[in-house]
């Protein structure tokens, strides 16, 4: 199994960026890529620090281009591609960050992102109703994989729901600029990857944007924190990495972390903290 996490620039232009995104997409096909993740809102530009009603003309319905592209290759090369689009409604004013997981051109899995940052440049809670489902697991028939979108990856008991669920590989699409969280933004990558002894893509956005400048750094992370991959610092591209599924099934057994749980002492982790009303 080879997992890829593709990076790319968005520009004004979504057809472009489109276009761009597929022919990286293309090439982690020939690479061999059975599994591919794409970073969050791949063919458009991102939110600024201010607040702007005019950024809502950019969002699609479900079978919008990004999407189309999404599943054409996904149909295209027999693989999952993990895309990540500005979701439309019929409800007026009321818009997702969504993902959709084709498995090999089937659209088998949607999911909203349902913790919203209004902090650090990323006013979301703006433009977006939050998701009301938990992550859940797609099984790829070779894999069984979960999706967590950017913000998220800062609250571990997403990730963990996806572990408890069977999923083996998570993906993390993103759209990170902020520099003093670079080194953060992988340690927390890292530390999901080992806690839940599975596999981490992460794709992320890479450019100028407005005020904003994205780092980059998209990556596959292996079930001890190892990074196997990463596309080089501020380029576009695909980063390939071959993975040893069974290993990582054995490893479970080797060090069992779920037999040892004891979900009996962490009711208060589904409670409001004291004074929070």
């Amino acid at each position: 199994m080879k997992l890829a996490a593709l990076q790319v620039s968005a520009s004004e232009d979504r057809d472009d960026t489109i276009r761009r995104t597929g022919e990286l997409i293309d090439e982690a096909a020939r690479q061999g890529a059975g599994v591919l993740l794409l970073p969050e809102f791949f063919a458009i530009p991102f939110v600024q620090p201010d607040p702007d009603p005019g950024y809502v003309t950019w969002a699609e319905r479900m079978d919008g281009p990004s999407n189309t592209l999404a599943q054409q290759k996904s149909a295209e090369h027999g693989m999952t591609v993990v895309s990540s689009f500005f979701e439309g409604t019929d409800v007026p004013g009321v818009f997702h960050n969504t993902s959709v997981t084709f498995v090999r051109g089937e659209a088998r899995q949607v999911y909203r992102k349902s913790h919203l940052p209004f902090s650090n440049g990323f006013p979301e809670k703006f433009y977006f109703r939050p998701g009301q489902e938990s992550p859940s697991v797609v099984d790829a028939g070779d894999v069984k994989l979960g999706t967590i979108i950017c913000y998220e990856r800062h609250f571990p008991e997403l990730s963990r729901t996806v572990a408890l669920a069977g999923g083996e590989v998570l993906c993390v699409p993103v759209a990170s600029a902020s520099a003093p969280m670079k080194e953060v933004f992988q340690l927390e990558l890292r530390a999901h990857a080992v806690f839940n002894q599975f596999f981490v893509i992460c794709s992320n956005r890479v450019g100028l944007e407005g005020t904003k400048d994205y780092f980059g750094l998209s990556a596959v992370y292996g079930p001890d924190g190892t990074i196997l991959a990463q596309v080089p610092d501020g380029e576009e591209g695909v980063a390939v990495a071959q993975v040893d599924l069974e290993e990582m099934r054995a490893a479970r057994m080797r060090r069992p972390f779920f037999r040892d749980r004891r979900p009996e002492l962490y009711g208060s982790l589904g409670e409001e903290p004291a004074g929070s009303r």
